[in-house]
């Protein structure tokens, strides 16, 4: 088969790479970016690895790829997307309606908002002083900072559990920024948080698991948040709880669209209810190499083909995947990633390239890799996966160790309890 993966910030690199493992034919196709410090970097991931073409180039030349099928690794370059569907390529992923669900918060809460699903009360505001008046008029509650733009380390939690504790801490906050982005004040909720995601076919509910991510970039949620520092996945049921009260109630507006591809929400199940915190329809961070890497028996190529076509059939294993992102926290060009030629296939690089046989960082992006692990518990899947990431050498490496404690708030081991003492898996 040929694929084309269009990309942004080289996200699907690991998918590239795998697909032409297993002998397909493939293209990275980069978006290419704006900042001129960081082209000589942007330049270097995928090269001597595979074939690589803009993707201003590959859509000029798009009837050479009519027969392709084109991978949307996220949400990006709509435009090229939708013009590719209207002249009927095989594209999975991106769009207009996965730009707008991502992106657009006021669109994505009154689509869910219709279908029963609710944030946390949230305020909005556009300078600090106005949320310090805010956060003096309610004093006892404790909420989360949320800027409209900004990067995710950008999003603030306060550290103490007793709320108006947690009140004064943020009032400090708001005190230091000095970002002129509007900004959210969510309340907190006290739950669960977990990730919930169901894969279509043609408006029809084939596949759906659960992933249990950590964001903090340091070993017992310490430091700052990022994409994701690791994950557990694990398949589930469709009527299953966790999916019935989050994406099943959202079933509707899918069967009625015919729609292809991932639904998710990212929820907290609390006393008080169940909240909905956003969706991403999209191949994202560590869940997806997670779930292909470690529980998916069929080739990638086949299950994308799959999914296309309309044939697929779910082909998971039981048990738990694990992941571990492993990073610079400064990004250092031409840094050497040695590594056991044993463990080369459980492994999803992002920021890589080759030369002289070897591989090596560069340096555009702070994510280097993710190493992969499957076990029939979790425990034995985070084993796993730390014995891989340990064996991973390259300079100023860093990633967290504590996948299987219990002794900080967001443990995947303790939420994983919860949810099977509520009944939701």
């Amino acid at each position: 088969m040929r694929f084309v993966i269009p990309t942004a910030f080289f996200a699907g690199l690991g998918f590239a790479m795998r697909l032409q493992d297993e002998g397909h034919e493939v293209v990275l196709a980069p978006r290419g970016i704006q900042d001129r410090r960081l082209e000589s970097r942007y330049a270097l991931p995928g090269n001597g690895i595979l074939t690589k073409r803009p993707l201003s180039e590959v859509i000029a030349d798009r009837a050479r790829y009519r027969d392709a099928i084109w991978v949307w690794d996220e949400n990006h370059s709509v435009e090229e997307n939708e013009l590719l569907r209207r002249e009927g390529f095989c594209v999975f992923g991106g769009g207009e309606w996965s730009e707008r669900m991502e992106h657009d918060r006021d669109a994505c809460l009154a689509f869910v908002g219709e279908h029963g699903l609710h944030p946390p009360p949230s305020f909005g505001f556009d300078n600090p002083e106005s949320g310090l008046r805010f956060l003096k008029e309610h004093p006892e509650q404790a909420y989360v900072f949320k800027p409209d733009r900004g990067e995710n380390r950008e999003t603030w939690l306060p550290i103490s559990d007793d709320p108006a504790e947690a009140n004064v801490e943020l009032r400090h906050h708001l005190r230091a920024i000095r970002s002129t982005s509007p900004f959210v004040l969510q309340e907190v909720k006290d739950g669960v948080e977990t990730n919930v995601e169901v894969w279509f076919v043609r408006g029809e509910p084939r596949f759906a698991f659960v992933t249990l991510e950590c964001k903090r970039k340091l070993t017992g949620d310490l430091g700052d948040l990022t994409g994701c520092a690791f994950d557990f996945a694990f398949a589930t049921p469709i009527d299953c709880g966790a999916v019935t009260q989050s994406v099943g109630r959202l079933f509707p507006y899918y069967e009625k669209t015919k729609y292809t591809g991932f639904a998710d929400a990212n929820v907290i199940f609390a006393k008080d209810g169940v909240w909905f915190l956003e969706k991403c329809e999209r191949f994202g961070y560590n869940a997806h190499p997670n779930l292909l890497w470690n529980l998916n028996r069929a080739p990638l190529g086949e299950t994308f083909r799959d999914l296309i076509d309309g044939t697929f059939t779910p082909n998971f294993a039981p048990g738990f995947g694990a992941s571990c992102t492993m990073y610079m926290d400064h990004p250092t060009p031409d840094t050497f990633i040695d590594f056991p030629e044993a463990d080369a296939t459980h492994l999803y690089f992002y920021d890589v390239y080759r030369r002289d046989e070897s591989l090596f960082a560069a340096g555009y992006y702070d994510h280097v890799l993710i190493a992969n692990a499957f076990g029939f518990t979790m425990e034995a899947a985070w084993e796993t996966v730390l014995e891989r990431a340990h064996a991973v050498r390259f300079s100023s490496r860093s990633y967290r160790v504590d996948g299987d404690r219990t002794d900080y708030p967001s443990s995947p081991l303790r939420r994983y309890e919860a949810l099977r003492a509520i009944d939701l898996v």
